[in-house]
């Protein structure tokens, strides 16, 4: 620090310094200057004025001389002037200027700058070396001339010199003392700034807060000093705050961070429990579904008029919808990631709508609401798109209008839209209604109008949320329209692709036009006066005179008046199912045909062709059920491994439709190494669980085996299990593929055609009566839940044995009857045996085999008492005494009576 005066660049005490060292420097130059000047105009005077004092004593000693132009005397006056060393030349002139007389050395030269005392400047004496000075010469006071002398001023350097020297003396001094100085303002002004920084510049460097800059005095540095002080001070107080908290904020997100643990670990755990769950609902869902389906496929493949046809074909297609929409429900993974699929497939308009109003006509017949749709003349025949889906969006809006209408009609109205070619789906109601506030968020997920609304009607808002986001993935929108107390309109607007034009029908200009409508049910009314309007037909009022007219009335009414109406044309009666009314006013001559409530296009449409072409009324022209043809794989050999016998039946049945004989049914996966071992297969379906070796061990030992093989036999899963681990088990066993219970027919046909195409049987293929003929494969799980009360009382479910009896000949009954009549005990025994040792997971275990096979064959009250066993045992929670299988003994005898009574009856009636 004590150079730092050497760096004035990087130094407060260096440009102190040197401020202080100029400005003296500074003021001694121009002291000096001044002193030298002074010093040289002293000396000038002095010697101009010695000068001027010896002119006036030779112009006294010369006057008489020149007074008298005597210049001989005036010569000998001027020569004491050599005795004067610094007079260099002395004249004596008349007054005229001319010389009288002169002396010295040299002649007088015009160039001397200090002639007659014009100019005593520094400069011009330096220049000139000399000074001139006249005096006048006065004889009686009367001036006769003047004297002249110059002198030498060579000496004026010294003098210059001398006081350069003296003037450096005093200033070397007062540099001296100006250094003091600044070194003083140094130590008390730079120096506790140096410290003041060095304070800074550790804590900078070390981050060491405890610094503290010294105070040395009370003025402003001191007040700066001190402040730096208070700002470390604070800074380290904040500090040690900090670090406490950081201690403190550490414990806390350790806290935080086992809590969060915890959370995860227990979401983790409710994850998996969710997904088991729904695994297992999936297979407990969709057991009572077999007997739907099969139903269904029963009573369309059936000799039964077309109606019945029509309703088991609604049965079939509403069954597959259901089943198609659980499994979207159960599929966890789909729903968590928020994907939904949609099928781009041929879909009739008419037909959703028809398949609607039939599945919700009971419940608005039983409301006393009118249930009708209108399709307008242009809806196309088709479009592309998902059936299921464009149904549930439909059979939403159609139930959300029966829950909050209690008086009125619900009308299901399509068209489409002639700007932009959008199919608008929409259902209008005469309900409650919806204010004004609550339309925004009508479509939110768990929203209704109010909680007294939930309180009053039930659901869970749900609906039309899941209906917003249907339309929105197939790019359309949805709409309400509503005012309370007046009800409401519930619309979508699709997108769509014709995939088959309209055919509308219009009326042959022979046909009169007129046609009254004389239906109590208002949407019912207004959807067939649209129909008729579009197909030229000109709706009429019931009173409007004698003029001929086709009619459409209620069937009761006909047959109350007991004749048919004046002039009328032809006559159409609109009856509900079940009516007889219908029936006596056909018999009768009344009516010329019947229109079952709720119309519906397939009955229809027939009608209204025939009418407008003045055609005869046939049967009803329903829509033709297709006929399939399955193909058939006779050259097939196929190893079926499941453990219920009624499973292995059930599959052997189906496959038989499928023309395959050659199959091996073997009851654990170890019997199934074994058999595929023993013998070569084109195809083994495997069941998941299984007794001994399940089917995933089972099917990962073969593949290990086959891995020293050029070999590889398709083996494909046959579960129930739509989620969960047993979907992700098949694949990771190095199946083929997964088929899911219940099969269809055609979908079992395929997995064929995939898997062994090269044995498909060209030259034979079987007829199946429906459209998609449903194999319904057993799952060996308990049905979700009770079965309905059958004619046989509470223990047997009469679909179920309706079921059965529709599959294979008349003996297949007997044969499931006699393996669960051989079964039954043994599985019973076997928990009865776990009971008395209280082993929950064999008691769970033997309560499901009991219960898997009883609700194969319909025995609805022993599943019951097992499925409640089989929970408990699940939880760890049986404490069923071994003495409750007594009961169960009993419930299983009569189980087997009553089944033995049904098999004897339908024997009888065969």
């Amino acid at each position: 620090m004590h150079l730092a005066w050497l760096r004035p660049r990087r130094s407060l005490a260096g440009r102190l310094a040197l401020a202080v060292t100029g400005a003296v420097t500074a003021a001694l130059v121009l002291a000096a200057a001044l002193s030298v000047w002074r010093e040289v105009d002293r000396y000038a005077a002095d010697k101009q004025a010695a000068l001027e004092a010896v002119a006036q004593v030779f112009a006294h000693g010369g006057a008489r001389a020149t007074a008298a132009n005597d210049e001989a005397a005036a010569a000998a006056s001027l020569r004491a002037i050599g005795n004067v060393p610094s007079i260099v030349y002395g004249a004596i002139e008349r007054p005229d200027g001319s010389v009288l007389a002169e002396q010295g050395i040299g002649l007088r030269l015009t160039q001397d700058a200090a002639l007659d005392g014009a100019d005593l400047s520094l400069l011009h004496l330096f220049a000139t070396q000399s000074l001139r000075a006249t005096a006048p010469i006065l004889e009686n006071g009367r001036p006769v001339g003047r004297v002249v002398l110059i002198g030498e001023t060579d000496d004026i350097r010294d003098h210059v010199w001398a006081a350069g020297q003296n003037a450096a003396l005093a200033a070397l001094l007062a540099v001296a003392i100006g250094i003091g100085v600044s070194f003083y303002l140094q130590r008390s002004v730079t120096r506790p700034l140096g410290a003041l920084t060095r304070t800074m510049e550790a804590v900078r460097l070390r981050h060491d807060y405890t610094q503290r800059a010294p105070v040395e005095s009370d003025d402003e540095v001191g007040a700066l000093a001190r402040t730096l002080n208070d700002l470390l001070s604070a800074v380290n107080e904040r500090d040690h705050r900090l670090a406490a908290h950081s201690a403190h904020l550490e414990a806390e997100v350790q806290a935080r961070t086992a809590d969060l643990r915890e959370a995860k670990q227990a979401a983790d755990a409710a994850n998996a429990a969710k997904s088991t769950f729904l695994a297992t609902m999936s297979h407990e869902i969709r057991t009572p579904m077999n007997g739907v389906l099969v139903m269904a496929e029963l009573l369309a493949s059936a000799d039964l008029p077309v109606r019945q046809r029509r309703y088991a074909e609604v049965i079939a297609r509403s069954g597959r919808s259901l089943l198609a929409i659980i499994n979207d429900i159960l599929d966890f993974a789909k729903v968590e990631a928020g994907k939904l699929d949609l099928e781009h497939v041929p879909v009739c308009p008419a037909e959703i709508a028809d398949t609607v109003v039939t599945l919700f006509a009971e419940r608005a017949r039983a409301a006393g609401l009118d249930l009708a749709a209108d399709i307008a003349p242009e809806v196309p025949q088709a479009i592309f798109g998902d059936p299921v889906r464009l149904g549930q969006v439909v059979s939403n809006f159609v139930s959300n209008a029966l829950k909050f209408t209690e008086a009125g009609h619900v009308s299901v109205r399509m068209a489409l839209d002639a700007g932009d070619g959008c199919l608008v789906i929409a259902v209008a109601d005469t309900g409650i209604g919806i204010p004004q506030d609550k339309l925004a968020t009508i479509f939110s997920a768990f929203s209704q109008a109010d909680q007294s609304t939930t309180r009053r009607f039930g659901g869970t808002g749900l609906g039309l949320s899941i209906a917003q986001q249907i339309i929105a993935a197939m790019g359309g929108t949805v709409a309400v329209e509503s005012r309370v107390g007046a009800g409401s309109t519930f619309s979508a607007r699709i997108p769509v692709t014709v995939a088959e034009p309209a055919r509308p029908i219009l009326r042959h200009g022979t046909v009169p036009a007129a046609i009254v409508l004389d239906t109590a049910g208002p949407a019912t009314r207004v959807a067939l006066a649209a129909s008729l309007s579009g197909a030229g037909f000109a709706p009429v009022a019931a009173d409007r005179g004698a003029a001929p007219a086709h009619w459409v009335l209620d069937a009761a009414a006909l047959v109350a008046a007991g004749r048919r109406p004046d002039r009328a044309g032809r006559v159409l009666v609109l009856a509900g199912a079940g009516d007889n009314a219908a029936d006596q006013a056909l018999r009768s001559g009344l009516a010329d045909a019947v229109l079952r409530w709720p119309v519906i296009q397939a009955e229809w449409r027939p009608l209204l062709a025939a009418l407008a072409a003045g055609d005869p009324f046939t049967a009803s022209a329903a829509v033709a059920v297709a006929t399939d043809l399955l193909p058939q794989f006779s050259g097939a050999r196929v190893l079926v491994a499941d453990d219920s016998a009624v499973n292995r039946e059930v599959a052997l049945e189906a496959l038989a439709r499928c023309g395959v004989t050659d199959v091996v049914t073997v009851e654990d996966g170890a019997a199934a190494v074994a058999a595929a071992g023993a013998q070569r297969f084109d195809l083994i379906l495997m069941d998941g669980s299984m007794p001994i070796l399940d089917g995933f061990t089972a099917a990962r030992t073969i593949r290990q085996r086959e891995a020293a093989t050029d070999r590889r036999t398709p083996i494909v899963a046959l579960t129930a299990h739509v989620l969960g681990e047993a979907a992700e088990a098949a694949e990771a066993a190095g199946m083929n593929g997964t088929l899911l219970k219940p099969f269809t027919l055609r979908q079992l046909a395929d997995l064929l055609q995939a898997h062994v195409p090269s044995l498909r049987d060209g030259a034979r293929e079987a007829a199946v009566g429906s459209e998609e003929a449903r194999a319904a494969l057993p799952t060996g799980a308990a049905p979700g839940a009770a079965p309905e009360a059958s004619p046989d009382g509470d223990l047997l479910d009469a679909e179920v044995l309706d079921g059965l009896l529709g599959l294979g000949d008349g003996a297949f009954l007997d044969r499931v009857l006699d393996l669960y009549r051989a079964q039954g005990p043994v599985a019973l025994a076997t928990l009865r045996s776990a009971l008395a040792v209280s082993d929950q997971p064999a008691i769970a275990r033997a309560a499901h085999s009991l219960k898997s096979m009883s609700a194969n064959i319909g025995a609805r009250a022993l599943v019951a008492r097992l499925r409640a066993i089989e929970d408990a045992a699940r939880n760890a929670a049986c404490a069923e005494p071994q003495e409750a299988c007594d009961g169960l003994e009993a419930l299983l005898a009569a189980t087997i009576r009553d089944l033995e009574g049904r098999t004897r009856a339908q024997a009888v009636a065969a």
